[in-house]
């Protein structure tokens, strides 16, 4: 009997080991199992950022297909990977040469007029339906209303601040697309009133003749600060973007003084006077020429407004000559630029124009020679425009048809002071570097 209760004992004792022989293989198969698994995913960041960098090809091909800069630059906000993507000139290089190939047209512009209209200067209205173009300036560190357009070039603006206190003058360097802004070195002003300003940039992007984009993102561009000393002297302060310094120089001669303001052509600033157009490089300070320009005026009357700029790619100079209904509007085209060569492409006496409706007849006739050239349009060679206090009227050489274009907002005398400038919004936004220290210049 003993015997008999011995196996029964035994027999428990070997079913319990082989239970604890069974746990312990499956659980051991059960960490081999998860050490497996564990394995099969990347345990590194390197392994993650590898594998993610992967991808980067794919992105690009199919971000840079995206059907506007607007949605291109919405993307950024996906995540950081994104952001720093489509940031890359690598990304704006294949951007731009796929909407070259594939989707070109013409660049959005615009005719935008920065005026003074009590109490700040900083009021910008442009002709234009497209809502792009609708921007003003409050995202500049200045907050009392004193910021001033100075010049532009495609989508770059300059702005100028006067510091009348410290008799410093703050020059901003802004893209009003992106709202990105540098500041410039504080610049002494020798005068405040009697001065003019050039700005000229590189372009960011220029393609080739097969058609492929490279991105320049290391453009270069110059600030002149033009002041009239005296009667003879004309000191210029040049602002170089590769050095961060202003530089002096001076220009003798009381021929080099100005009747219109300073436009940027080609990467030299112009300027004319009653018998020559003055043409400076920036880039190349020993390239200053002139060009004669007195066998234009046809009559001996005074002219009653200039509009010095571009049109269709070429410097183009507006005028309107006489008095009373002898009034005649003209237009001269630089046809050679190397010898000089001017062309009258438009003559036209006010009393052959038709105006629209009567009351564009009104503010022609009652304008008493304050009837002014104010622009050339930015894409149609066939508009210029015209103003008589706040009223825009656009005047089609073809037709000789008198519009209205539009009314600026303020004050009757509030245009005064305005400039006028045209913007372009090219393929991709030109980048702006960081602010950099901003150091006085004396």
């Amino acid at each position: 009997m003993a015997g008999d209760d011995e196996k029964p004992s035994r027999n428990r004792e070997r079913t319990l080991v082989s239970c604890c022989s069974n746990k312990r293989t499956r659980r051991d198969m059960s960490c081999c199992s998860n050490k497996r698994t564990r394995r099969e995913i990347p345990s590194s960041p390197e392994q993650s950022s590898v594998s993610l960098n992967d991808l980067q090809p794919l992105l690009v091909e199919i971000l840079h297909r995206l059907p506007s800069t607007q949605s291109a630059f919405l993307c950024k906000s996906v995540c950081k990977k994104w952001y720093s993507l489509i940031s890359s000139p690598y990304f704006a290089g294949r951007f731009i040469t796929h909407h070259l190939n594939h989707h070109y047209k013409q660049n959005p512009s615009a005719l935008l007029i920065s005026y003074w209209s009590k109490p700040s200067w900083n009021v910008l209205f442009t002709f234009s339906d497209e809502p792009m173009f609708r921007f003003d300036l409050s995202y500049l560190p200045e907050r009392n209303g004193c910021v001033r357009v100075s010049a532009i070039v495609n989508d770059l603006m300059l702005c100028c601040v006067a510091k009348i206190e410290i008799g410093m003058l703050q020059y901003y360097i802004c893209n009003p697309f992106t709202m990105q802004w540098v500041a410039l070195p504080l610049l002494e002003a020798d005068y405040m009133n009697d001065y003019k300003v050039g700005f000229v940039c590189e372009p960011y992007y220029f393609e080739d003749d097969q058609g492929e984009c490279f991105i320049n993102s290391k453009y270069r561009f110059r600030v002149v600060h033009f002041t009239r000393i005296e009667s003879t002297q004309i000191v210029m302060k040049t602002y170089c973007s590769e050095t961060r310094k202003w530089y002096r120089s001076v220009l003798e001669g009381s021929e080099f003084w100005w009747i219109t303001d300073v436009v940027a052509h080609n990467g030299k600033l112009l300027w004319c006077n009653r018998e020559h157009i003055f043409s400076y490089d920036p880039f190349n300070p020993e390239l200053f020429t002139s060009i004669n320009c007195s066998y234009m005026q046809t009559r001996l009357l005074p002219a009653v407004g200039k509009c010095f700029g571009v049109r269709q790619g070429f410097l183009c100079l507006m005028e309107l000559i006489g008095v009373g209904i002898n009034r005649t509007f003209h237009i001269w085209k630089l046809k050679d630029y190397n010898n000089g060569e001017w062309s009258l492409e438009d003559h036209v006496s006010l009393d052959a124009m038709i105006p629209e409706s009567s009351l564009v007849q009104e503010i022609v006739d009652g304008s008493e020679n304050k009837l002014k050239p104010l622009g050339f349009h930015p894409s149609d060679g066939n508009i210029v425009y015209l103003h008589f206090q706040t009223y825009v009227i656009s005047f089609n050489t073809r037709t000789k048809e008198l519009k209205m274009a539009g009314k600026i907002p303020g004050e009757r005398d509030s245009f005064c002071h305005g400039k006028v400038f045209h913007v372009e919004l090219p393929l991709w936004p030109t980048p702006i570097a960081k602010p950099i220290e901003i150091i006085p210049c004396y």
